[in-house]
């Protein structure tokens, strides 16, 4: 009868260490996941901020449109290109694609892979245009900058 008793305790015993382990490694796992949790947010935010500080006169709302824009967006992407690398590590790798992409859709008019070394700003200049058929095309600059913005920002609000 003594055996029984010392295998109980033996059961009672292993069972409390399982449990105790087992809660130690769900404690621990999320405590991670809000700590990755925060870093995210704290990215984000630089993200956000960064541009919103840089573009301030012309993003979102324009109030002071530079009469030239290239110039104006040159002199703010060292800094802006700088919050976007930083912020692309935070990012899961398979938003990587995604996100260089829009990235390269604000700062280069062209799109071609040969000018991703280059900025060009066209894409944010007001001009009108007439095709081959004499169709009026209008470009709306503040419009396009704004496109592209919301497009980078918007992995800043995913959590």
């Amino acid at each position: 009868m003594e055996v029984g008793v010392y295998e109980i305790a033996l059961i009672g015993v292993g069972s409390t260490v399982v449990g105790a382990l087992l809660g130690a490694w769900i404690s621990y796992y999320f405590s991670l996941r809000l700590a990755d949790i925060r870093v995210r947010q704290d990215a984000n935010c630089r993200l956000t901020t960064t541009f919103h500080r840089e573009l301030a006169n012309i993003y979102p709302t324009p109030v002071n449109w530079p009469a030239d824009i290239h110039s104006y967006l040159s002199t703010k992407f060292p800094t802006l290109q700088a919050a976007v690398g930083e912020f692309r590590h935070y990012l899961p790798v398979q938003e990587w694609e995604a996100f260089d992409s829009a990235w390269f859709n604000y700062y280069c008019s062209t799109g071609r892979e040969v000018d991703k070394n280059c900025q060009s700003y066209l894409h944010y200049m007001n001009f009108e245009s007439t095709t081959n058929d004499q169709e009026t095309q209008k470009q709306d600059g503040q419009k396009t900058l704004k496109h592209n913005v919301d497009h980078i920002l918007k992995f800043a609000k995913k959590t």
